[in-house]
């Protein structure tokens, strides 16, 4: 049974104010906004007859892994039955279908693919929900918003539902600073949750409660102008300056994945198109189990289809990572085995020519430094339209650092898995394809005393 707190339950009535017609619901993570935000949805659809109910991610592959299950999710608790009980679920188009002819579906908001959201342009909606609304260009959050109450003849209402966390750029210049002064307009309701709203325990909040000062002012209390990031490597001002419309078509690519096989890790890999940031993938889920030998598969198919080639790959080689790397060489391909705990390795670097003078206390500490570095001096980018952007950021920035006796050491992955309630499987999979990326001189290296080996060596000696 599905029990409301008081601002789900403020959220849910601002809905039958006959007035609003923008619901924005900001605030600490882990207190329902997404959930809310389907909870309504759901509702009015369940209502009303042939509602037409849009919901616009900026990445559908992110959608995939994110608001669709929240959806699905919010279904069951409120006792509703797929399969064409109460509703049928089918992908490709992703889509909720209710018996009384409601649809609920899941679209694409990417100005990197659609420009000037001419796609957008031609749905006719009853409403609307815009999930993570920060993450839009603004001209895609203004065509998503402007397609509702094209299909409202049978008394539902004409609705946005905003979920956002108002970082910076236009969703605080335009919604959460004029909600701060009062000069909103009485169409638009904001409601913001914080910590006390969350739906989380006790335990969990104490752990989110641990993680840097910047990161608890802006993301557990609210205050979205805190802009102390002293204790991370990464800054938001630069990771701001990091994000690209295109890619070099001509750079070469190379990939890194983070294994997993059980439990709530996922297995990630990451892809990297010159020194850009260039797309996410994520091949098991939190809630899946998937065999090393099957995920070994997956990356054979994916280097062709994708174009990195396995040469160009590093995997995971501590615990089941190991499975993979032995699956892929059974098959006949070597991939790059990475070791976070290894020694710093003198041949990844920033720039060919130029040797770091920083000292770090391993390999893991090594790439984390370069990535953020990398971004400061402007070599590193991201690609706008890449899956799951922020949540790389969240993972990224999350991450403390100290130097001891002139090494730089950064801050352990199971302390950082402690304080973010999970693994920072994105950042590894990054930082694994920057691992082959980084090198000036060979994307892979082949034993000088292993001339032929029977298998595919896919020596390359472009430099970058």
């Amino acid at each position: 049974m599905l029990q409301l707190k008081r601002k789900q339950a403020e959220a849910v009535q601002a809905v039958n104010d006959p007035l609003v017609d923008t619901l924005v619901l900001i605030g600490a993570v882990g207190t329902g906004k997404t959930d809310v935000a389907a909870h309504i949805v759901i509702s009015i659809c369940w209502k009303f007859p042939h509602t037409r109910w849009p919901v616009f991610r900026q990445n559908l592959s992110t959608a995939r892994d994110t608001i669709i299950p929240s959806y699905l999710d919010m279904l069951d608790r409120m006792g509703l039955v797929g399969e064409g009980k109460d509703y049928t679920y089918t992908q490709n188009p992703w889509r909720i279908t209710f018996n009384n002819g409601s649809v609920i579906m899941f679209r694409e908001a990417d100005a990197t693919k659609d420009r000037g959201g001419k796609k957008i342009k031609g749905i006719n909606a009853s409403a609307n929900h815009i999930d993570e609304a920060d993450e839009l260009e603004y001209e895609m959050y203004i065509q998503a918003t402007s397609r509702r109450g094209r299909h409202n003849e049978h008394g539902q209402p004409s609705l946005s539902i905003i979920t956002m966390n108002p970082n910076d750029g236009w969703s605080k210049d335009k919604l959460y600073d004029p909600y701060k002064a009062g000069t909103l307009p009485r169409n638009v309701r904001v409601i913001e949750f914080d910590i006390s709203d969350s739906w989380q325990s006790q335990r969990d909040v104490a752990a989110l409660k641990t993680n840097p000062e910047w990161w608890t002012q802006r993301y557990l209390f609210n205050n979205w102008n805190y802009s102390d990031e002293s204790t991370s490597l990464f800054k938001s001002r630069h990771w701001a300056e990091s994000i690209v419309e295109d890619l070099d078509g001509e750079a070469p690519k190379a990939a890194g994945y983070d294994v997993a096989r059980s439990g709530t890790d996922r297995s990630v890999r990451a892809l990297v198109q010159g020194f850009t940031i260039a797309d996410i993938a994520v091949v098991k889920k939190k809630t899946e189990q998937m065999d090393t030998a099957v995920q070994a598969d997956w990356l054979v198919t994916d280097c062709t289809d994708v174009g990195y080639g396995l040469e160009n790959l590093a995997i995971d080689a501590v615990g089941l990572g190991v499975g993979v790397v032995d699956s892929l060489t059974k098959l006949g391909f070597r991939a790059r085995e990475y070791m976070s705990g290894a020694k710093p390795d003198p041949d990844v670097r920033l720039e060919a020519d130029v040797v770091s003078t920083v000292n770090f206390d391993n390999l893991r500490s090594q790439m984390i430094y370069l990535y953020a570095h990398g971004i400061e001096i402007g070599i590193i980018k991201h690609l706008r339209s890449c899956p799951f952007l922020t949540e790389l950021r969240k993972e990224a920035m999350l991450h403390n650092y100290k130097i001891t006796d002139k090494v730089l050491a950064v801050e352990s992955k199971d302390n950082i898995k402690k304080r973010l309630g999970e693994s920072p499987d994105l950042f590894d999979a990054v930082l694994m394809a920057l691992y082959v990326a980084l090198r000036p001189v060979s994307r892979y290296d082949i034993d000088p005393d292993d001339e032929d080996d029977g298998l595919t060596s896919g020596l390359m000696d472009e430099t970058f």
